[in-house]
């Protein structure tokens, strides 16, 4: 254990800490570097080690992380990258911070400044690279079998944290050495992607479907399941849709994963333990991983009977529901906005659990909660036990059904976008020209992964993320209001670094 620890404090940023002043220094209890990189038991907590950071990462930085953090817990910076700014949210108690990020006011608000640092992805990134550069000279402890799972688990999560980061920040520099000591540049986002599907195309043969163990463990490493779905969906950013359907295909083939109906929602949202799960990062309290106040979402968009919360901070509003969920404002038909939002009895105190009411918008336009992940009605406010999910098997579909109805297989696309449909309980779509189809694939992509962290990257990916907010223009889209800016730390020593062109000029 103690050597684990120790390979978990030997992770270097890319920006802010110098990798040469960490090589010239021993650690306080003077273990050095090669003592901490003899054993398989080593190996194992180096790659551990390279998730948790990568989970972290996805929270947002704390003072832990860097003193220059303006706030002291995590906000879950997943939800503010991945969805806060495509329109469909609202702050039901005007809370400044999160209005000023549905505008894109990234730079003026201080407490929004750690949601620029791309730091922890590129500790995680370094992390990844001394495993991969330190495990292959391991030869104790573990079978060449499993030397080759880690390795290649270390280098899907590389690839991983680079994707993120590329997604959030546009052009990022690509940090493939452990020993590098060079300031790095930006390279171009499709540069990026390219890497990425190299990597896991190194990766998945060595991977596995699934790991030993319990399947929340395989669902929370890297695994074929996972690589081929990073793969498919770094293809779709450089516009290479046959490659994308290929590597779902691979998914699909396999029949390691399944839609769940409908009433399994609660396992794969709340308990994250589910066959339509390929990928995501967990919160175990049994092993002492929770999040704490703020690091996940769900503190901000639940109340009491869940939290201890009295009112909501985001929510997606009445109107705004009705309109992503038509066959509910038609007929009700969408069994999803029962399964995702929910309106609680407001009239009873908060002191007391709250009963939930039947009708889940009876809130009227602003105080619905979004309960799609949902914890123990105790409304214990800080031991936040949930997944963050990342890919599954529904988005995977879907993102097949563009990839093939942009390719002009519009049958194969209908197919997949109905099954989608059906377990939802509306309508087959039955139109067959290819804009059309395509359109109601990313409308599918926007009611069915709601609150999932995908929709600001589909707009983005796509450059229409101005048509659904207002505070984006098409100029300034195209300029990289998409994108979020670049913290000031990573200019720091660094004359490679430039910010992106619409942040120079919009602070």
């Amino acid at each position: 254990m103690k050597n684990k620890i120790i390979i978990a404090v030997l992770v270097i940023a890319l920006t802010g800490e110098s990798c040469k002043k960490w090589l010239d220094e021993l650690p306080i209890n003077t273990v050095t570097e090669d003592q901490a990189w003899q054993k398989g038991s080593d190996a194992e907590g180096a790659v551990a080690a390279a998730f948790a950071i990568f989970r972290r990462a996805l929270s947002g930085l704390t003072k832990d992380d860097t003193p220059s953090t303006t706030r002291y817990g995590s906000w879950g910076d997943y939800y503010f990258w991945g969805d806060s700014r495509s329109g469909d949210w609202i702050t039901p108690n005007n809370d400044g911070d999160w209005n000023a990020g549905f505008q894109n006011h990234l730079i003026q608000r201080t407490e929004l400044e750690p949601m620029t640092n791309w730091r922890l992805f590129y500790r995680t990134i370094e992390q990844c690279n001394l495993v991969l550069e330190k495990v292959p000279e391991i030869t104790d402890g573990f079978t060449e079998e499993r030397k080759k799972q880690l390795l290649a688990d270390a280098r899907f999560l590389r690839a991983m944290a680079h994707f993120y980061a590329a997604r959030i920040w546009g052009d990022v520099p690509i940090n493939l050495s452990a020993r590098n000591v060079e300031p790095l540049g930006r390279e171009p986002l499709n540069k990026v992607m390219q890497m990425v599907i190299e990597e896991v195309s190194i990766a998945i043969p060595d991977l596995p479907w699934e790991y030993g163990g319990t399947k929340k463990a395989s669902m929370s490493r890297g695994t074929k399941g996972a690589a081929l779905a990073l793969k498919a969906h770094a293809y779709m950013w450089v516009k290479d849709y046959e490659g994308a359907s290929n590597a779902i295909k691979e998914i699909i083939a396999s029949n390691v994963f399944r839609l769940v109906p409908i009433d399994g929602f609660r396992n794969l949202f709340d308990q994250g333990e589910s066959d339509e799960i390929i990928f995501e990062m967990y919160y175990d309290l049994k092993k002492g991983e929770y999040s704490d106040y703020y690091g996940h979402i769900m503190t901000y968009y639940l109340t009491n009977p869940y939290t201890s919360r009295g009112e909501l901070s985001l929510a997606v509003p009445k109107s705004k529901i009705l309109e992503i969920y038509p066959d509910y404002a038609r007929d009700q038909s969408d069994k999803r906005v029962p399964a995702f939002f929910e309106s609680i009895d407001f009239s009873v105190s908060n002191s007391e659990l709250r009963p939930v009411l039947p009708d889940p918008l009876q809130n009227g336009e602003r105080a619905i909660m979004f309960a799609k992940f949902r914890k123990v009605k105790d409304r214990t406010y800080n031991l936040m036990e949930a997944p963050v999910p990342i890919f599954r098997y529904a988005d995977v579909l879907l993102l097949k059904a563009e990839a093939d109805a942009r390719l002009g297989r519009v049958n194969d696309a209908l197919e997949n976008l109905n099954a989608i449909r059906t377990r939802a309980g509306i309508p087959l779509f039955t139109r067959d020209d290819q804009p059309t189809v395509i359109e109601e694939v990313l409308e599918e992509r926007r009611r069915e992964l709601i609150g999932e962290f995908h929709r600001v990257y589909d707009l983005v990916r796509l450059g229409r993320l101005h048509e659904f907010n207002e505070y984006i223009t098409e100029q300034g889209e195209k300029d990289g209001a998409g994108f979020f800016p670049v913290s000031e730390e990573a200019f720091a020593n660094n004359p490679n670094m430039e910010q992106t062109y619409y942040w120079q000029f919009n602070q």
